[in-house]
């Protein structure tokens, strides 16, 4: 079969047109055709040998990266129930032990031992996987391979967005790249009463104001930064949005986030920053009385039930337009150049070509 390996800690994936394919050896496991895989940022991250993912992953190299997709089960352990050949399908990637406390107390999303496929254990970036039944999802025939090619993704959004209570709040979303812009429709669908997106590039926030938000900053001027944070604290009784979610990982986002927040407010927090940021305990924390929450990955499989249901409704068709190209596997490099260059949402790329 066709793969695509991060082979060493260089710059780079490597693109294969004839390595074995995967066999089913436990009588637990599924063999899946993949149809549609999408790029996720921590792809890009990988492709470009991100210091602490490289940490991660050097002892275990070569890995066949990618870690979202849908496709179609081509075989089933013997031991295997609820799954049949055909069955159109995706995947929760984080595999989680099952057996410690976090697993056990119905947090697998906090499995301490977890196995995640595409960076620590081979992807779908390829015509074929074998994952364990536990981890795979049925999909409804409505949703569109391309959106099944990216359900990792929505479902950090809707875990995201599900981590505060939405109904009648002031929002600011920080970051309108894919994850941006569905939390921007997300937030709008559960009731929001005001969503104010920030970015530096003016093409997503045009699409995050097309998905529902009230306001749009490019915080890349300083001054628009600052109308940003006067917005946010513009009504008297609350000098602050009740909710932040910040989906960009940079710094000053992560900044702006304890500016922006109300006393008593939340922050949700998804990007992933690079390197230490500093942060004034005493007075953005502790005196403002401000709840802090960390996002990895989804709920397993609350987030599933959830997003699942949400693609049958208006939802589905703010994931249908996240995606904005199209490439064939062996063309990956494609895919990547646009990614790296910052453009486009989220790309996907198909095993058998366009």
């Amino acid at each position: 079969m066709q793969a695509i390996q991060k082979q060493t800690t260089a710059t780079g994936l490597t693109y294969l047109p004839n390595v074995p394919a995967p066999k089913i050896t436990q009588p637990d496991e599924v063999l899946i055709r993949v149809k549609a895989a999408g790029i996720c940022g921590t792809d890009v991250d990988i492709y470009r040998s991100d210091p602490q993912l490289m940490n991660r992953m050097k002892d275990i190299l070569p890995v066949i990266t990618g870690h979202e997709f849908s496709g179609i089960v081509e075989d089933i352990g013997s031991g295997v129930k609820g799954l049949k050949v055909g069955d159109y399908v995706s995947a929760e990637m984080h595999i989680i032990c099952g057996v410690c406390h976090n697993c056990r107390t119905g947090n697998g999303q906090w499995c301490l031992n977890t196995v995640i496929r595409g960076i620590t254990g081979d992807g779908i970036f390829a015509d074929y996987v074998v994952l364990p039944a536990s981890a795979v999802v049925p999909l409804p025939p409505e949703i569109p391979e391309e959106v099944g090619a990216y359900l990792d993704a929505v479902g950090n959004a809707v875990h995201t967005v599900r981590s505060a209570d939405m109904v009648g709040k002031d929002v600011a979303i920080l970051g309108a790249g894919p994850m941006g812009i569905m939390a921007t429709s997300l937030c709008r669908l559960m009731g929001a009463r005001r969503i104010y997106v920030t970015d530096v590039q003016e093409s997503l926030l045009k699409a995050a104001k097309n998905e529902g938000a009230d306001g749009v900053f490019n915080v890349g001027d300083a001054k628009l930064r600052e109308e940003f944070l006067a917005v946010c604290k513009s009504d008297p009784r609350k000098r602050g949005v009740d909710v932040v979610l910040e989906l960009s990982g940079h710094a000053t986002a992560y900044r702006d986030a304890f500016a922006a927040v109300r006393m008593g407010g939340q922050i949700s927090l998804l990007g992933l920053p690079k390197g230490e940021i500093g942060v004034n305990f005493s007075q953005d924390v502790v005196f403002k009385g401000v709840t802090i929450r960390g996002i990895i990955g989804r709920k397993i499989f609350t987030t599933w039930v959830e997003m699942l249901a949400l693609l049958q409704g208006p939802f589905l068709e703010t994931a249908k337009r996240v995606v904005t190209h199209k490439f064939a596997l062996k063309d990956f490099e494609q895919g990547f150049k646009v990614k790296l260059a910052g453009q486009g949402l989220k790309i996907v790329l198909y095993p058998n070509g366009l």
